[in-house]
């Protein structure tokens, strides 16, 4: 499903790490996320609804008011892309870092779009929320996600998504 140019519709939307590689194991990587999800929601029209940081993957339901939600999306992965990239290959604390970064650069090279590394998949996998129900439905789904993983076993108790009271990202209130 595409994302369409001028759209304002809200989605749900899940930005996957190349090959699954779990970079969102520290939380220098989840508060960058974090960071960036916060300068597009105060300076490109984000709206977030709800989220969560799992270790290979985000679950996102948002909109954008001011931009096409696919320009802020491409946006968003270009330049955290080229930062986390960045931020591992330079992290002395990555003990990961050789065999992270040697997928994130084959599959670059698998990908013509790409001139050295490639950070996130190609497909966001977009599904637009109808109605409320299937926004509860979703939201239900992103919350669950790390009680499911077998992080937590309560939602409220993932620091990095919606459900927790701590959440360090303010979700706009729907």
């Amino acid at each position: 499903m595409e994302l369409t140019a001028n759209s304002n519709d809200t989605y749900f939307v899940t930005l996957t790490v190349v090959e699954w590689i779990d970079v969102f194991t520290r939380p220098v990587y989840k508060d960058y996320i974090i960071e960036n999800l916060e300068y597009c929601r105060k300076n490109k029209g984000l709206e977030i609804y709800s989220y969560v940081i799992m270790p290979n993957h985000l679950h996102l339901i948002l909109k954008s008011k001011e931009n096409p939600l696919s320009d802020t999306l491409r946006d968003f992965k270009t330049y955290t892309s080229k930062q986390l990239f960045k931020m591992i290959k330079e992290n002395p604390k990555e003990s990961r870092k050789e065999w992270m970064i040697s997928l994130m650069k084959q599959a670059g090279k698998n990908n013509m779009l790409n001139k050295s590394h490639q950070f996130w998949q190609n497909d966001n996998q977009p599904i637009k929320i109808w109605d409320i129900m299937q926004f509860k439905i979703k939201e239900n789904y992103i919350h669950q996600n790390p009680v499911l993983g077998g992080f937590v076993a309560r939602a409220q108790d993932f620091l990095y998504s919606s459900a927790s009271k701590q959440s360090p990202l303010i979700v706009d209130i729907y």
